[in-house]
């Protein structure tokens, strides 16, 4: 894919967004611990299985080295680590981990560093993207906004698929455009099917909840793909979903559906008997009024300028005050009186109706006159549509589909299996860079109406960034729940910091001591066999050299230490009590 520019000016914009986006997806990367999905990832690309089920011959023994740990895996290993760790999930990705770590060190850094990579790509991907179905500014406003996305900054901070993911499934759909477009023109590009071919056989390797971009993808080919071509797209899909499908029969996928159904099964049962007090978090019945709930958030969090909302909206009489205000900002914006006064007494008077509500507010003040003209905004939606082309009301289109079938996909998948669990936003973040690239498009015509309107939601949007940055700077000090997952910062990870101590300081005769406590082994599919864990010391393994010698043993009694026996004097080299995350 090539990309020229009209304009100097316009090259340099664009490096000026992806320093940007690169700055905020590489800062304070590893500053803080890896959290328990993490580890599955670092252990996993490994051919380890987190908690030791195909290490038996490791931690069974009275004692143990890195070279024990270390020593090398099979086919059958990595297979193994996939399914009891990730149930099968995500081959590609772990290959691609595997690889990584290959090439860069074995590190917190290192590992995270792919998904802020890919977080960077993505970036440059929604420009390309833009540029040529759209405009030069649009994709520019576009590779902005993703660029400054909390959502794609704080995947980009996990040693995790998702930024993989989203990239493979943008590529996909880019190509799937291309194909459309040149078979209706009667051209095509055997490189084109060849791309999307690619780009989709990797998809559902790297997260098998791709399928519902897939979905999207033939429900577009339906309405505006010329019958004829159908074969021709429906055999280039057949094969690129033949890699999932030898993965789920042959390879290291075999166990997946049958333990998808477990967890659906497990997780209906929670959801009906304690929804809240369990270890998935909560986890509430299939409702119409819970799947609402917690639908909302996803949605409205697709729109920089509603991020945030549902969660700030505090208060009934909050809410329908901001609603009313919201209403009249939207007659006003059609009244044919309003538009024959003045500009200044328009303006006074949309400033009224938007901000005097705040006397009445009693909290979040700012967030409900956000939510009041963000109502006018979604309501500039048709317009946009309605000026386009019929060419472009057509690329439209995909992005309407694109944007929503995701997350009707999860909601769906929500009533047939009776609970909420899935329904967050990461399993529908394919989505973002479609809607994206629409607000790219509103925000050039928001940019054409008269001053009044448009400086008030200027005005207003300069304010809802101010929020977003605020979001982001939660992130980074990692006080996010909602990005981060933690309320209180964690510290860096104690295992790496345990390793360098044990490389510094550890002498011929010295015992490393890793505090196992009791766990309960799952079934046949879990990731233990043992009565105590040894995920510390795998975890601290990870960051020793693989040839070295040390000693080290499990200890069920201090179980919350990493200990250097020397000299008969024991020296405590981490304390993880409320460090495991």
């Amino acid at each position: 894919m090539r990309t020229s520019f009209s304009s100097s000016r316009s090259l340099f914009l664009l490096i000026g967004i992806m320093l940007l986006g690169t700055f905020l997806r590489f800062y304070r990367l590893d500053t803080f611990s890896i959290f328990f999905d993490e580890k599955s990832s670092m252990v996993v690309s490994q051919g380890i299985v987190l908690e030791g089920a195909n290490q038996k011959d490791v931690f069974s023994k009275p004692s143990f080295t890195p070279a024990d740990f270390w020593k090398p895996k099979s086919l059958a290993d990595y297979y193994e680590a996939m399914t009891r760790s990730d149930i099968g999930n995500s081959p590609f990705y772990y290959l691609a981990l595997h690889l990584w770590m290959d090439v860069f060190g074995l590190s917190d850094f290192s590992a995270r560093s792919l998904s802020a990579v890919f977080s960077v790509l993505i970036i440059l991907l929604t420009y390309h993207f833009a540029r040529k179905y759209f405009s030069e500014k649009t994709a520019l406003i576009a590779a902005f906004i993703v660029a400054i996305e909390p959502f794609f900054i704080a995947y980009s901070h996990q040693a995790r698929n998702y930024s993989l993911t989203f990239y493979l499934t943008l590529l996909s759909t880019y190509y799937l455009l291309r194909i459309v477009e040149n078979e209706n023109q009667g051209k095509r590009s055997y490189g084109d099917y060849a791309g999307y071919i690619a780009a989709s056989f990797l998809c559902p390797l790297t997260h098998f909840l791709t399928v519902s971009v897939f979905l999207g993808h033939g429900l577009y080919a339906l309405f505006f793909l010329k019958a004829k071509s159908w074969l021709r797209l429906a055999l280039a899909g057949l094969i690129a979903i033949s890699g999932l499908a030898w993965w789920l029969t042959l390879g290291g996928g075999q166990w997946t559906l049958h333990t998808l159904d477990y967890q659906a099964k497990e997780y209906k049962r929670v959801a009906e008997t304690m929804p809240y007090n369990n270890p998935y978090g909560t986890v509430l019945p299939a409702t119409p009024a819970n799947v609402a709930a917690k639908s909302i958030p996803i949605f409205s969090d697709l729109l920089i300028f509603t991020n945030g909302l549902s969660e700030a909206l505090v208060g009934k009489k909050n809410l329908i005050v901001a609603f009313l205000a919201g209403l009249v900002l939207i007659f006003l914006y059609h009244s044919r009186v309003m538009h024959t006064l003045s500009l200044r007494l328009r303006s006074l008077i949309l400033a009224a109706v938007a901000f005097a509500p705040i006397l009445f507010y009693s909290r979040n003040k700012l967030q409900f006159v956000v939510f009041s003209v963000a109502m006018l905004i979604i309501t500039l939606f048709p317009a946009v549509h309605k000026r386009a082309g019929q060419q472009e009301k057509k690329r439209l289109w995909l992005l309407y589909i694109m944007a929503l079938v995701p997350t009707f996909f999860l909601i769906a998948f929500a009533f047939k299996s009776g609970h909420t669990f899935g329904l967050t936003q990461r399993y529908s973040g394919f989505s973002f860079p479609y809607v994206i690239i629409f607000l790219a498009l509103l925000a050039q015509y928001i940019y054409t109406l008269k001053a009044d309107f448009k400086s008030l939601i200027a005005v207003v949007m300069l304010v809802q960034l101010g929020f977003v940055t605020l979001r982001l700077r939660e992130f980074f000090q990692d006080r996010s729940l909602k990005y981060g997952y933690f309320s209180e910062p964690r510290p860096r990870n104690p295992y790496y910091l345990a390793a360098q101590k044990i490389k510094n300081h550890y002498q011929p005769g010295d015992t490393v001591f890793y505090g196992a406590p009791r766990i309960q082994p799952f079934n046949e599919m879990g990731r233990t066999f043992f009565s105590h864990s040894v995920q510390d010391a795998q975890l601290t393994n990870l960051y020793l050299p693989k040839d070295a010698a040390f000693i080290q043993v499990l200890d069920t009694i201090r179980t919350n230490k990493i200990i250097l026996r020397q000299k008969g004097k024991d020296i405590e080299l981490a304390d993880l009590t409320n460090l495991r995350f």
